[in-house]
């Protein structure tokens, strides 16, 4: 009876902490700390942020709030062991949120109209050096609303990113 009872309650453990991968303690302070728990409703999308970064009167760098997928074609969009990804936009030309520019042959001419490199930072600048997928429990063509400064690196839009918002 007694070694039944153990077993019961060892399962129920197992099953309220779950099996499988552990994210640490940092990895969920921090997660705690970065991902909201509501949408933002101020989300625009990449290419419109882009083109006022690249303006000639434009400001070096300018508060942001991005909507798009985790998503970078046919390459992963991961850079792995860094809280760093790839985001595509996820607006289609009449509003749907569903368009994949990599797929569009209308977008995929100038497909860094519409993709952003996003990344987190530690206090003292540098990438956070947890994983995206591990940090944020994120996959590929995830729906997310990313909150940062937003900056022109090379051709490419740039988010030094304070928030995130995951669609589940």
């Amino acid at each position: 009876m007694r070694r039944g009872m153990l077993f019961v309650a060892l399962f129920s453990v197992a099953a309220v902490v779950g099996c499988g991968e552990t994210v640490d303690r940092e990895a969920l302070a921090l997660r705690q700390k970065l991902v909201l728990s509501s949408a933002p409703t101020d989300a625009t999308s990449v290419s419109r942020i882009r083109k006022l970064l690249m303006e000639p009167d434009a400001a070096a760098k300018t508060e942001v709030v991005l909507r798009g997928r985790i998503w970078a074609g046919e390459i992963p969009p991961w850079e792995d062991g860094k809280a760093a990804f790839v985001l595509t936009d996820a607006t289609g030309h009449d509003g749907e949120d569903d368009h994949d520019p990599h797929a569009c042959p209308f977008c995929s001419r100038d497909i860094d109209d519409y993709i952003a490199a996003i990344r987190f930072h530690n206090d003292d600048g540098t990438v956070t050096s947890i994983d995206s997928r591990e940090l944020f429990d994120v996959t590929e063509k995830q729906m997310v609303i990313v909150k940062g400064v937003g900056s022109i690196n090379g051709e490419r839009l740039r988010v030094d990113a304070t928030n995130i918002f995951i669609a589940r």
